[in-house]
């Protein structure tokens, strides 16, 4: 036919529009390309749901197999409802009822705290001197002891002899040899500007003649200790009145603290019944399940006769809690006497102070008064209205573990699993890294992107990007031993005691923590932003300097603004990195699990915390699998899983509603 189309005389041509050979075979190399890249995402979705069930099966919700061979997850013995039982403990057993007791308690040892710290910064003023030079002096003996140790133990081994006697002439050798080690050591102490020239040279005479045998201090030591006492005597009379107030206020309490020892004993008792009680109804719940899968009769029934015998007799809570509520009575008639005391010995603090540290303690102490009298007259309040047979509802537990202010494990009186000190802690380092990291990341990319030469970009970005090489570990050394130390030195200066919070009292704190923090962050956001300044059009820049903007005023105002979802997204990402980290927080954030005291303001960052991260990394080696502190760990994971959703989410939510049209 003439319109048919001739076939190609090329013998190759057919070759164009089939897929090329490799190794002998024909592959179409975009079909292999797309199906690595769909099965690497299909790997990413199966990973990630992977891990949504093993932290949901694992906290909140328990494995059972119900249909089959198909393990369905239920509320039944996950952290839910096994938390819930330990709450019910609490209370039935009365803990809770002797907790309104130890509130009030646990607020005077705060307030007592801060009194005794106040006046010993009182009497500090008279006797630290004195004591100093004592201090020093002893530390100066144990140095010099430490190092002669060989010569030391030769000879008191020697002396100690049970077998025949060392001969007199081997026991001065060792004497010798003693003196000798303890010369050598005592030259190479330096002892400190606290003692003139006379005092250092006599205290080294009596160092030299130290031996293991000698039980006395040497003469100059206690000459020092003696003074050390008397100035410590006059600091007592001077201060008499601040020192027999705070006496006064500590003592306050202990008729209390007898009460509430006696409702502890009571309380604890029918705890323990309750959980052996519990031990005995899951034993008798494992020997019948055992007798159901019994290969034999007479295996069934010795495992039906075991559960038969085991005992699960039901606890008389009422009957038990009765001796306690009556404490309620005897805690009624101390309260008046305590309050008055209280209130009395407060009115008879200093008005003025004269350190600075103790005018601070004092302040905080009457602002905390009321409060504590407010606690202790609640506290027969919520006495008078307990009910110990009050049921635990199912989303209390949840919201004890949301909202609890405690995280307290492997306690003998009660378990809490509270994750807001936690959550704050987390929190607040992740905004103070991020108060350091945004400014820098951001104004290196500005820098870098817009106003930096080639040779100066070859040489700053990598050095920037070269610290996400840096292992964790590593940087959390560097705070122990660096960060730390030269946060506590610089609190110390004089002139810098105008800063909220300084000085510093743990050199492992929030702010450390948020220093390292932001170092590992920033070349993330750095890398970020800059990529994201970097996908501005290059006709914004353009159409501003045709309008004769400098190049300040382009960059300022047309392309950071125009590059403000990268930049957003950037900080976004950023603080995932930093929330998710885990060794540097548990080494240098102090690990003290409490609510942040925020009285502080900018100075809350200087405290220890310990945060969701590194609570799992430090508690899930050590508990049983299963238990209901393993279940609170994973629902820490659940939380964390969460922000980090929420997170990325919120970053693409940012970049999607500021992109720019397409040009």
């Amino acid at each position: 036919m003439p319109n048919e189309p001739k076939a190609s005389s090329d013998p190759g041509a057919s070759d164009l529009i089939k897929p090329p050979r490799f190794m002998g075979l024909r592959i179409d190399r975009q079909q292999v390309i797309r199906a690595f890249f769909s099965v690497s995402a299909a790997v990413t979705i199966v990973t990630l749901f992977l891990i949504m069930w093993t932290l949901v099966t694992e906290g909140p919700f328990r494995l059972q197999k119900k249909l089959g061979f198909l393990p369905v997850p239920t509320l039944k013995g996950g952290f839910l409802d096994t938390y819930r039982w330990e709450l019910g403990v609490y209370r039935k057993a009365g803990l809770e009822f002797c907790d309104h007791v130890k509130k009030p308690l646990t607020e005077h040892e705060t307030i007592f705290s801060r009194l005794k710290r106040a006046v010993g910064a009182e009497l500090n003023t008279v006797s630290k001197v004195s004591r100093d030079r004592r201090d020093a002096a002893i530390l100066a003996k144990t140095h010099v002891e430490e190092r002669a140790a060989l010569q030391r133990e030769a000879l008191q081994e020697a002396l100690d002899k049970t077998g025949p006697a060392t001969p007199p002439e081997k026991i001065e050798e060792l004497r010798k040899a003693v003196r000798e080690a303890t010369a050598r050591k005592v030259a190479a102490e330096v002892l400190p500007p606290l003692f003139t020239d006379a005092e250092k040279q006599k205290l080294q005479e009596d160092l030299r003649g130290l031996q293991p045998d000698q039980e006395d201090f040497p003469p100059f030591i206690q000459e020092l200790m003696a003074e050390s006492a008397k100035q410590d005597g006059l600091a007592r009379e001077k201060f008499a009145a601040f020192v027999t107030a705070v006496d006064e206020f500590e003592v306050a309490a202990d008729p209390i603290i007898e009460v509430h020892d006696a409702m502890k004993e009571l309380a604890l008792a029918t705890k323990e019944l309750a959980v052996q009680q519990h031990m005995s109804e899951d034993a008798v719940a494992q020997l019948l399940a055992a007798a159901a899968i019994a290969k034999t009769p007479e295996e069934k029934a010795a495992f039906e006769k075991d559960a038969a015998q085991t005992d699960t007799t039901a606890i008389d809570f009422k009957g038990r809690i009765e001796p306690l509520l009556a404490k309620r009575a005897d805690y009624e008639k101390l309260i008046p006497a305590y309050l008055a005391t209280v209130k009395k010995v407060m009115a008879d603090m200093p008005s003025k102070p004269l350190t600075g540290e103790a005018r601070t303690l004092l302040a905080k102490a009457r602002k905390d008064l009321p409060e504590h009298i407010k606690t202790v007259e609640a506290s027969l309040h919520h006495m008078s209205g307990w009910k110990w047979d009050k049921p635990i509802p199912l989303m209390q537990s949840l919201s004890a573990f949301l909202f609890g202010g405690d995280w307290i494990t492997n306690s003998s009186w009660q378990d809490f699993y509270g994750m807001v000190p936690l959550l704050t802690g987390s929190l607040v380092i992740s905004l103070t890294a991020l108060l350091i990291a945004l400014p820098f990341s951001i104004a290196a990319a500005i820098y870098v992107n817009q106003f930096a030469t080639l040779r100066e970009q070859e040489i700053i970005k990598p050095l920037i990007e070269f610290i996400q090489a840096i292992p964790s570990v590593v940087l959390g050394f560097i705070g122990i031993s660096v960060v730390g130390d030269l946060i506590k030195s610089t609190s110390d200066v004089a002139w810098l005691q105008w800063i909220p919070g300084f000085p510093v009292a743990e050199r492992l704190n929030m702010f450390n923590a948020g220093c390292l923090l932001a170092l590992m962050a920033i070349p993330t956001m750095f890398s970020l932003a800059e990529d994201a300044i970097n996908n501005v059009p290059r006709a914004f820049s353009e159409a501003s300097e045709a309008l004769g903007a400098t190049k300040i005023q382009t960059v300022f105002k047309v392309i950071v603004p125009a590059a403000t979802s990268g930049i957003l997204a950037a900080m976004l990402l950023g603080l995932g990195r930093i929330i998710g980290e885990t060794m540097v927080v548990l080494l240098v954030a102090g690990n003290r699990i409490a609510i942040p005291d925020f009285s502080d303001g900018i100075g809350t960052v200087f405290q220890p915390a310990h945060t969701l991260t590194g609570i799992i990394a430090q508690e899930l080696g050590e508990v049983s699998r299963g238990s209901p502190h393993w279940q609170a760990l994973f629902m820490v994971g659940i939380v964390l899983f969460a922000i980090s959703l929420f997170i990325n989410w919120a970053s693409r939510l940012v970049v999607r509603k500021f992109q720019l049209p397409k040009i």
